[in-house]
């Protein structure tokens, strides 16, 4: 089933609640669900307090509606790590001169920064799906992180 992407701050505020509570429905779990998190959290938290509620909640999120982490499903260490550091490099370019959280977020949403595979260009397959990569944070087989490289 198709969802569309949120846009509005109600969306988005409905989001990060139902996430927060732990009554967001799996199936509006989505890439984008992600991404909205955990620029909200970056925006609110700084990125050392937004990448430990992120690495805290989605897996007692996964778990509170019936998923499982584990070695080869659920939480990914690595993929978090990645994507809050995007969204966190995104957020310190982008919010300035008094942008509102939905304008940025839009903004991010419509952009080449949120495409689910950004984290190719500083992983292969092979290295991110591992049980290491998964488990812990694992540095880029490719090249260092830089946000320019996206």
């Amino acid at each position: 089933m198709y969802y569309p992407i949120p846009s509005t701050l109600k969306e988005f505020e409905y989001i990060v609640d139902g996430f927060r509570s732990k009554t967001l429905p799996v199936k509006e779990w989505t890439h984008e669900a992600h991404l909205i998190t955990g620029l909200w959290h970056v925006a609110e938290l700084g990125y050392e307090n937004a990448l430990a509620e992120m690495r805290l909640n989605i897996p007692t999120y996964n778990e509170s509606v019936g998923g499982m982490n584990t070695d080869n499903g659920g939480y990914h260490d690595t993929i978090t790590v990645f994507w809050v550091w995007l969204l966190n490099e995104f957020w310190n370019r982008y919010s300035t001169r008094g942008k509102s959280f939905e304008r940025v977020c839009n903004q991010f949403l419509q952009s080449k920064y949120s495409d689910r595979s950004n984290a190719f260009i500083f992983y292969t397959k092979e290295y991110l799906f591992t049980k290491e990569a998964r488990l812990g944070l694992v540095e880029p087989d490719i090249q260092p992180l830089d946000f320019e490289k996206i």
